[in-house]
């Protein structure tokens, strides 16, 4: 690399950087959540995403003209790929003229990378860069301005990020569009896709607050930027291949704390997340255990509600609940009654939960458990179940002891 242009040689680093970055946490994602719907259009987010920095990087060091082209047809995908993710938050479409806005800008840029010349190039740069702005803009207003109510804490969570994602996105995303007359030192692109893996991974574990991965983050970012000043003054750099420093050190910086906790969520995944901690629970008596899942792992924070704190509910909210014993809020669409389906929606509303659980059948209680949406998986589900196995055999064996 030592014959490339400094310009080149960063923005190469940030772009593989984020590349290995975003295959992590796919990686992570698909492990975890292999056919949610909301996990098949953020994957397809990160392989339109994936395409951009795969061929970009590949048109730097090649010089290719065609690969360069290519790259409008990639990246107009990019705003599409995102409003779908979005509309999934939401569960609900956005309106008429922003979908059509998406899907004619993406057509439209296919288009270019097809026929459009050299001369065209820089026309074509900025339509892209007003185009994706506009888009990401036009998004997030969408996210702030949703119903709050109409979603559980754990949807508003993960919305919210999204929301802080896009407002990192676009700042950044802006200095990807070098130009004659805008001749940055570095894209700053991948910087912003490495903070948003680095957001979304924190999501799957639940022994940090956000923040305190902030916090972290932020003081490493700090602790990067001043060393890449002392590197300047220590080698005498000009400011913009100072810039090119930093970028690169946050960049690796990023991409280290990534690995390390896809690394951490894989092997928690291989020994389970509520299993291990049923493992050290006390299986003696029923109040014990269930005082232990309201403190630990990812059902900390959980109520338990017996009858009378259900008087909302008739005869057959508590009858399904017996024959179903786990309930969760993505399962409203499978239920068949629209007053029972009606019953559960004002249930995880009212207190704040994801999931329903039966935890005693004599008296009748029940667990009320908010599990982030990114958090969900199969396993999840496959673990609480066996928690309300456990819990339900608990209060009978004391029930039948009393």
């Amino acid at each position: 690399m030592t014959g490339l242009p400094p310009e080149m040689i960063a923005d190469s680093v940030v772009t593989l950087a984020s590349l290995i970055g975003l295959a992590l946490f796919a990686q992570v994602l698909r492990m975890q959540q292999p056919r949610t719907a909301i996990t098949q259009r953020f994957l397809f987010v990160f392989q339109v995403v994936a395409a951009l920095l795969a061929v970009r990087l590949l048109q730097w060091l090649t010089g290719v003209e065609w690969i360069g082209r290519l790259t409008f047809a990639v990246a107009g995908l990019v705003p599409l790929a995102m409003l779908l993710v979005t509309e999934t938050l939401l569960r609900r479409h956005a309106p008429l003229a922003l979908k059509a806005w998406a899907a004619g800008g993406a057509l439209l840029f296919a288009l270019v990378a097809m026929l459009a010349g050299p001369d065209q190039a820089l026309v074509a740069t900025v339509s892209l860069a007003v185009f994706q702005v506009t888009t990401f803009v036009a998004l997030t207003l969408l996210v702030l301005g949703r119903d709050r109510q109409s979603l559980s804490v754990a949807e508003n969570t993960t919305i919210d990020r999204l929301a802080l994602s896009l407002v990192l996105i676009v700042p950044l995303a802006m200095t990807d569009f070098r130009t004659e007359f805008l001749d940055l030192p570095v894209r700053l692109s991948g910087i912003a896709i490495l903070a948003v893996c680095w957001l979304g991974l924190t999501l799957r574990r639940s022994d940090a607050t956000q923040s305190e991965v902030i916090s972290a983050t932020a003081a490493l970012a700090v602790g990067l930027v001043f060393a890449s000043l002392c590197i300047m003054e220590l080698a005498g750099l000009d400011a913009r291949t100072t810039v090119q420093v930093m970028a690169v050190a946050v960049s690796v910086g990023l991409l280290a704390l990534i690995f390390n906790q896809a690394r951490l969520i894989r092997r928690a995944d291989k020994v389970g997340r509520v299993l291990d901690v049923l493992a050290d629970m006390r299986l003696d008596e029923h109040g014990a255990f269930l005082q232990a899942l309201q403190t630990r792992a990812l059902t900390s924070g959980a109520l338990i509600l017996d009858a009378d704190g259900l008087n909302d509910f008739d005869a057959a909210f508590q009858d399904y609940l017996l024959h179903q014993t786990v309930v969760s809020s993505d399962d409203l669409d499978q239920l068949g009654d629209p007053q029972l389906a009606e019953q559960f929606t004002w249930f995880f509303r009212k207190f704040e939960a994801s999931h329903a659980m039966l935890v005693s059948k004599a008296p009748f209680r029940i667990m009320a458990l908010n599990v982030p949406t990114l958090a969900q998986s199969r396993q999840l589900e496959q673990e609480l179940r066996i928690a309300q196995r456990l819990a339900t055999l608990l209060a009978e064996r004391g029930a039948s002891h009393g």
